[in-house]
């Protein structure tokens, strides 16, 4: 896998970013630091504007696990390259992976089979949704507006709180490199000092080959996978919180978001 990176934005109606893996220089020529603090929208084509507009809106009026758009964003040089997005909405943060556009290639078909919905920016300026969608949720897209998400930049929906993480995909331990402020809330991770630990770590042993066998499917071609295992809370207590996590992988990392999972009780 390769010309792929991650990005985060903030959860405004600018999509400030905050984050860039190295790995942007390779393939837009910005360094991290050239783009952290600037509005999505100032890197993305202009023609692509109202297009991703909408689909910006509807991740995060619908809260969407994981949505993938096609759109062209600026260079360094200023050109614009056409690049496709796996879009992660975890509350107060947007996380995305991604990848210079190919149509063709084998990765791009099995992303696009592997995500909740698929949205594409054409030349003309419209927004094309691709799949089976009805008249209904063309419609939803349609209707909304920056004033139903936001009010003087502040969120007005009740949100789901999730947290997510980004792992070193090239350690077998998958040790964690960022993680996002809600874990401690959820799962008490404290976020300082989980960086550097393993993910495993975590992990109940029955649950552990099964999440290994996901994330190398998540690393082969940058699918999206879903997982749902116990989170170690306190191995020696047994205490644990089961958790429904989604994934997708680049070179500079795997990317996860984490919300909690309803307990499921067997009557006596």
């Amino acid at each position: 896998m390769r010309n792929n990176w991650i990005t985060i934005w903030d959860n405004t109606q600018e999509a400030r970013l905050v984050y860039a893996s190295e790995s942007i220089a390779d393939y837009l020529g910005w360094e991290p630091e050239d783009v952290i603090g600037r509005e999505g929208y100032d890197l993305f084509h202009p023609g692509d504007h109202n297009s991703i507009r909408k689909v910006h809106l509807t991740n995060v009026y619908n809260e969407k696990m994981c949505s993938m758009v096609s759109y062209r964003t600026l260079a360094k040089d200023g050109s614009y390259v056409h690049v496709e997005t796996i879009i992660h909405y975890c509350h107060d943060i947007l996380i995305g992976s991604n990848y210079v556009y190919d149509e063709d290639s084998l990765d791009h078909k099995v992303r696009a089979n592997s995500v909740d919905e698929v949205f594409v920016c054409l030349p003309d300026g419209t927004l094309q949704l691709a799949g089976a969608w009805n008249d209904r949720q063309e419609h939803m897209q349609n209707s909304l507006n920056i004033e139903n998400v936001w009010k003087n930049n502040r969120l007005l929906l009740s949100q789901e709180r999730r947290f997510c993480l980004i792992l070193n995909r090239f350690s077998e331990s998958l040790n964690i490199v960022y993680v996002s402020k809600l874990a401690i809330e959820l799962v008490s991770l404290d976020t300082a000092k989980a960086i550097g630990t393993s993910l495993y770590q975590y992990v109940q042993e029955k649950d552990a080959p099964s999440l290994e066998s996901q994330i190398d499917l998540a690393k082969e071609h940058g699918m999206v996978v879903r997982l749902r295992f116990d989170w170690l809370i306190d191995r020696e207590k047994g205490l644990s919180e089961p958790v429904e996590a989604i994934a997708s992988s680049t070179d500079d990392g795997i990317v996860m978001v984490f919300r909690l999972s309803p307990r499921l009780f067997m009557d006596e």
